[in-house]
């Protein structure tokens, strides 16, 4: 969830925990060069000027000496004088997990993870969390240090949260798209860790069917999701935006034979940063594709009646079924 709360004050020392492997980060260097290749053959959507163009290749060459040397190697856990060695160990671990998990499905972030632990009995373990795209960009996770190890590795909030800093920060006429985002990642990351219970096509059904009644309207669905944030109806706006991107995972399945995930990945190497438009990340992510996927998309949700857009029932096979790795 992204909100503008208060900046937490008086924060401790961080905890540096290393968590990629030197073997995954020369893989990931490939990639990253690989995509300063694709960049100066491939067009895209919209053309980008020669002086845009180089910034954005000089990026990634300098993301590529980053990760070489490690510096995106370390995540920071603050907070961790307020619990007790016991804890301490265990929300370690549990970020430790959140922070691997996200790595393997959406790739190296270009920015060093930075969590915030605030103790908050609840009647879960993590009750409330969110963003803050500060510079650097922080997670703030409000945890009940009482609860087990397991019941923190497979609660969803972390994984939601990670998730976020995939995309910049959209402003808030789009916040229910990077909120649809995150909650449509969530359970890829997890259904990817072995820590999902039940498919990927229930656990969406699960969420989404509740809220399709929302979006049988004429008006757009960009204009639901945003009225329904505004009235602070947040699992319809969350979920409702998330058909967006399983709708884009689908188109990418099935005439593209890739994955959103494995796009976000490679998006993270040439394009991420705090802040662009929604139409910004829209096209960057065609230019990566090679088609107008996003765009045209995102157009059909501004433009569209809902009740064209969205089933008047989710069925399973509304999402691709099969892997990455079963696509020709």
């Amino acid at each position: 969830m992204l909100a503008a709360a208060k900046m937490i004050s008086g924060g401790h020392a961080p905890n540096p925990t290393r968590v990629i492997r030197s073997s995954r980060r020369r893989s990931l260097s490939i990639n990253m060069l690989l995509l300063v290749v694709l960049f100066h053959t491939q067009a895209i959507t919209a053309p980008l000027p020669e002086d845009t163009q180089r910034a954005r290749v000089e990026r990634v060459e300098s993301r590529v000496r980053q990760i070489n040397t490690g510096q995106f190697d370390q995540f920071e856990i603050h907070g961790f004088k307020r619990f007790n060695a016991a804890d301490k160990g265990k929300l370690k671990h549990w970020v430790k997990t959140g922070v691997n998990a996200t790595r393997d499905t959406l790739g190296v972030y270009p920015s060093r993870l930075i969590f915030h632990l605030v103790p908050k009995k609840s009647n879960q373990p993590v009750p409330w969390a969110y963003t803050r795209r500060d510079k650097p960009q922080r997670i703030y996770l409000h945890v009940d240090s009482r609860f087990q190890q397991e019941k923190f590795i497979r609660d969803w909030t972390i994984y939601h949260e990670i998730s976020h800093l995939a995309l910049p920060y959209l402003g808030g006429n789009y916040a229910w798209l990077a909120e649809g985002f995150a909650s449509f990642m969530q359970y890829q990351i997890m259904a990817n860790a072995g820590i999902l219970e039940g498919s990927l096509e229930q656990n969406y059904q699960n969420k989404i069917a509740p809220h399709l009644k929302w979006f049988n309207s004429d008006l757009t669905p960009a204009s639901i999701a945003r009225r329904l944030m505004s009235q602070k109806q947040y699992p319809a706006a969350y979920w409702g935006s998330a058909y967006f991107f399983i709708l884009a995972d689908k188109i990418l399945a099935e005439k593209h034979h890739t994955r959103l995930s494995k796009l976000i990945s490679q998006y993270q190497f040439c394009c991420n940063e705090r802040y662009a438009s929604a139409g910004q990340v829209m096209n960057d992510l065609d230019g990566l594709l090679g088609a107008p996927v996003f765009t045209e998309l995102l157009a059909s949700f501004e433009n569209s009646p809902a009740r064209q857009v969205y089933p008047q029932a989710f069925s399973s096979n509304v999402t691709p079924t099969e892997s990455v790795d079963a696509l020709p």
